[in-house]
């Protein structure tokens, strides 16, 4: 476009001096007349490889000619034809050749740098308030850290460090203590699993009334026996899961499979569980479950349907773990509220658990 711009532009001050040598010509602020000898009809115009002598000739009645071997076209049919405009002053007998499409060039050139500079300036603001933002939430991040430490750096006796880490829509709650010292193990033995489970939900629950609409993950991990001795998680629009110990199987399974499917099988019944403990050994799986009910509430529930559900688990189970032995078994120990109810049972060759008190 520039290249363009600047032929335009020779060919127009070339123009200009074809137009000082014309038949009224000044010089030295004098005018003076001049008889010249023009041959006709050898200039000619093409526009795209196109012929547009004639058509020029017609249009502007004033064809081309030469003059002592320099050629003398119309300046207003080269203007139009560069889509330029020209002025034509009769009292100084000035003729004004106007680059109408590169002065529009410059004003869009300029209006597009200026829109370009507020773009900048609202990037530098989005940037600075994005840094705010990530500075205030880190502030926010230490301020609730600093307060859990507060209350629950000493919880009935036992001594924990609890570090938070935030990252996107998640933040993961480290909660760490010390079984060396042989008082911090007898005072952590000695927390019932509804204290730590009251434990975990008061520190989610503080977390998530200062953030919200985070996913939540955590365990409390002893340094001494280096191990975590609970894990829990809190996603958003799920109720929170807990599990105690670690154990871990001879098969080389991982615990989280059966977390996951024993709630996804009890938010199914909208029933709230807590899974006490769990234990893979050989080709037994044990749990203890803790259902978040009220007695009359586990009263009201009909045995067929708490089967089911303890049957579809069960299956999964033998499923997953490829289970295929006669004895192969599942035993689950339910607990309602904190108080042992039953402990319910299935064996590999069998396709309905039962109840054993």
């Amino acid at each position: 476009m520039f290249k363009g711009i600047r032929f335009k532009k020779v060919l127009i001050i070339s123009i200009v001096l074809v137009l000082a040598l014309g038949t009224i010509a000044t010089a030295a602020n004098q005018v003076y007349q001049k008889k010249l000898t023009a041959t006709y009809g050898r200039i000619k115009f093409k526009v795209g490889g196109k012929d547009v002598t004639k058509e020029i000739e017609k249009k502007y009645n004033t064809p081309a000619f030469i003059v002592d071997g320099r050629s003398y076209v119309p300046v207003r049919a080269i203007a139009e034809l560069l889509d330029m405009e020209i002025k034509w002053d009769e009292e100084t007998y000035t003729a004004e050749i106007i680059d109408v499409k590169s002065k529009a060039y410059e004003e869009e050139l300029k209006k597009r740098d200026n829109e370009i500079a507020e773009l900048k300036k609202e990037i530098e603001k989005l940037k600075e308030k994005a840094e705010e933002e990530k500075a205030k939430k880190e502030k926010d991040i230490k301020d609730i850290e600093k307060e859990l430490n507060s209350k629950f750096g000493t919880y009935e006796g036992v001594d924990f460090d609890i570090v938070l880490k935030e990252s996107s829509n998640r933040i993961d709650v480290n909660i760490t203590m010390d079984l060396r010292d042989v008082r911090q193990e007898n005072y952590w033995n000695r927390i019932k699993h509804s204290d730590r489970k009251a434990l975990i939900e008061d520190i989610v629950d503080i977390i998530l009334s200062e953030i919200s609409n985070v996913d939540i993950y955590g365990s409390i991990y002893d340094e001494y026996y280096r191990k975590d001795v609970l894990t829990f998680n809190k996603k958003k629009n799920s109720s929170l899961s807990i599990s105690y110990g670690s154990s871990s199987s001879s098969r080389g399974y991982y615990d989280r499979d059966i977390e996951d499917i024993v709630y996804n099988e009890f938010d199914k019944e909208k029933i709230k569980v807590y899974i006490d403990d769990i234990d893979t050994r050989n080709y037994e799986v044990y749990l203890s479950i803790d259902l978040d009910i009220s007695r009359s509430e586990y009263v009201d529930i009909k045995n067929y349907e708490l089967l089911d559900t303890l049957d579809r688990i069960a299956d999964k189970i033998f499923y997953y773990y490829d289970y295929d032995h006669d004895d192969d078994r599942v035993i689950i120990d339910i607990y309602v509220d904190g108080k042992y109810e039953t402990e319910y049972r299935i064996y590999g060759d069998e396709k309905y658990g039962k109840y054993y008190k």
